[in-house]
């Protein structure tokens, strides 16, 4: 992994910005500003060791889920660039090779790794039509099966959701679970704080992960350990420290609701 240096000391700041290229595919990245191949940290502050690439659909809870890990601030070694492209396999692996290319001729660094994440949804065909291209390309394809909401399931539970009413309607299947993993867990999982459950994530879907022949995740399990392993120690001590404030936080407002506990 690479460490980037800036040119000028004045503080990185992330921001949201949409993009567009010739093919008038939209964007919106979750980038470092000035974070090109002069960046540098200020004094004292230790670099980013690791530049990732994301792509994935223009849902809001995968955007959501790495949105923490995005804040450079607290987050300081990983840099974290989030592409939302239209919803359809084809279109993740157009601008996964957008940006293998921009980065390659351009004078930014290049990421140590680019991801397209994916539901398998109705996505079946086109994901086994790009599969091979991803490879040939180094892209690494993440799938879960039926939907991501299964990666913020395994975060929660071990074991394959046996209780789960699973639709005869393949094309239902995903946003049944969605409403089941709402009622599993009550009020839903937020997949903002869902990083706090990484670590249990990682164990549990490599537990019960199984993949068809064609190295398709088959249903009830996703792939997202590979990447989550990938990222994991970058931020796991940022993670942990989160987690503690978190704890701390919680006891303290019992405590102030039950002063004689």
């Amino acid at each position: 992994m690479r460490s980037y240096e800036k040119s000028h000391p004045e503080k990185s700041t992330l921001e949201q910005k949409q993009q567009s290229n010739d093919t008038g595919i939209v964007t919106s990245s979750f980038t470092v500003k000035d974070a090109g191949r002069n960046y540098k940290k200020e004094d004292g502050v230790k670099s980013p060791k690791s530049f990732i690439v994301i792509v994935s659909g223009g849902e809001v809870r995968e955007r959501n889920y790495f949105i923490r890990i995005s804040n450079e601030n607290q987050f300081k070694r990983i840099k974290l660039d989030f592409v939302a492209a239209p919803r359809q396999a084809a279109n993740y692996l157009d601008r996964a090779i957008y940006k293998q290319e921009y980065y390659a001729s351009s004078q930014e660094d290049e990421p140590d790794r680019i991801y397209i994440v994916s539901d398998v949804d109705n996505y079946m065909n086109d994901l086994l039509n790009i599969k091979p291209k991803c490879e040939q390309r180094g892209i690494h394809l993440i799938i879960s099966n039926p939907c991501f909401e299964i990666w913020l399931y395994y975060g929660k539970f071990n074991g394959n959701p046996v209780d789960f009413n699973i639709p005869q309607d393949n094309s239902k299947i995903s946003q049944a679970f969605k409403t089941y993993l709402g009622q599993k867990v009550k009020g839903g999982v937020n997949p903002k704080n869902a990083i706090f459950d990484i670590n249990d994530a990682i164990k549990n879907t490599k537990s019960v992960y199984q993949e068809d022949t064609n190295g398709i995740p088959n249903l009830f399990s996703t792939n997202m350990f590979r990447l989550a392993e990938d990222i994991l120690p970058f931020i796991d001590s940022e993670v942990k420290r989160m987690i503690n404030e978190k704890n701390q936080k919680e006891t303290e407002h019992k405590n102030a609701l039950n002063p004689e506990n």
